[in-house]
């Protein structure tokens, strides 16, 4: 097992695209640590770089105490994991997994003993005689994930495994890699472009975008307080809701007014805000900060949205409310499922607590937070 430190790292390709801009990040030994983003933010580099199969354009890479930027892969002691698995079709699973530790030159005993034990840890036991073809997506997706672990290497990464599966496999296979993790400790970086994999797996979340990282922080301090737009908007389903307007002053307190919006701000959020009333800015809410009915949260009829239902989408005990204001601005409210008729005028009592507020622009600074909750950007 072994940090992983990542300092002023870039790369540029011929041409002159710069897939990634100079970005540091240090993750610590046996830490979990999730990359996710929009394709194309750079997160598939950052990890082939990582691991020896992208060139570096700039900075270094250290694994353990070893600078590896001109390290071969085979020698960096890493284990890689793909989403198309990249097994062998003529091989039964146990010399798929064997494969590696034959070509490193171990003892056939010492092999054996690694399949097997790697085999019970991720339930193959019954597989171990089959060839892939026999297999289904989860099974080969186990078998790859095996063939990492043999090596017990100082650390592991995964490039989207999970996004060939359908939606229970990856779940089910979503919840082993947890387990797998607490169980080795050993340092892991996993990337993905699904936010709902971030939030559940990693210690750590990186927000990327345009070859830079966002925002850096525990998954629920990521998703609680955005450090701007874009995070706030990338993290969540269905994601932050958005409105632009501007900030007033009036009877004593400060209001956001826009896209047929108007919402009186708490104390705490006008406090944060006062030097920029006057100014245009962008509300940002999330959609379970959204409520039909008065209630210890939301309760407040200076902060209620008259709001005509568009499309409703049931989801068992929840719905998905799209709504339009009197402008036509869209925003959706997750709530509480019950009959409530398409075209129809509603009332939402909306929790401030849930409200941000940003400088415009899709980066735009999140104006609520407090200079002791910002979060770690690099």
């Amino acid at each position: 097992m072994a940090e992983v430190i990542i300092k002023d790292v870039e790369k540029v390709y011929p041409g002159g695209f710069q897939a990634v801009k100079g970005i540091n990040l240090h993750i610590e030994d046996a830490e979990f640590i999730v990359l996710v983003g929009p394709s194309g933010c750079g997160k598939s580099t950052t990890l082939r770089m990582v691991a020896g199969l992208e060139e570096i354009t700039g900075g270094t890479v250290s694994i353990g105490e070893r600078v590896v930027n001109d390290v071969p892969p085979k020698d960096r002691d890493i284990a890689m994991v793909f989403q198309n698995y990249a097994l062998y079709p003529h091989m039964t699973v146990y010399k798929n997994m064997a494969f590696g530790l034959k070509l490193r030159g171990m003892k056939k005993a010492d092999i054996d003993e690694r399949v097997r034990w790697a085999s019970s840890i991720l339930g193959l036991d019954e597989l171990l005689e089959r060839k892939p073809k026999a297999l289904s997506g989860g099974q080969r997706q186990r078998v790859a994930v095996g063939r990492a672990i043999v090596r017990q290497p100082a650390a592991f990464l995964f490039d989207e495994p999970l996004s060939n599966l359908d939606a229970k496999l990856r779940v089910e296979t979503r919840a082993e890699l947890k387990r797998l993790h607490h169980k080795l400790q050993t340092t892991t970086i996993y990337v993905t472009h699904d936010q709902e994999e971030a939030m559940t797996l990693g210690d750590r979340v990186v927000v990327m975008s345009e070859g830079l990282i966002q925002q850096v922080d525990a998954p629920l301090t990521v998703y609680e307080r955005p450090v701007n737009r874009f995070v706030a908007g990338f993290l969540g389903t269905p994601p932050m809701n958005f409105a632009d307007g501007s900030l007033i002053a009036k009877d004593g307190d400060t209001y956001f007014e826009g896209s047929g919006l108007s919402i009186k701000l708490s104390a705490q959020q006008a406090s944060q805000v006062s030097g920029k009333v006057g100014q245009e800015v962008s509300l940002g809410l999330r959609p379970e900060g959204l409520f039909l009915q008065p209630n210890e949260h939301a309760n407040d009829e200076a902060c209620t949205a008259e709001l005509t239902v568009n499309v409703i989408e049931p989801l068992g005990d929840t719905m998905d409310m799209f709504l339009d204001t009197s402008t036509g601005s869209r925003l959706v409210a997750r709530v509480k499922a019950q009959q409530i008729a398409i075209d129809s005028q509603v009332k939402l009592y909306i929790d401030t607590s849930k409200i941000h507020i940003f400088e415009p622009g899709t980066y735009g600074k999140n104006l609520s937070l407090a200079p002791s909750q910002e979060a770690v950007t690099a």
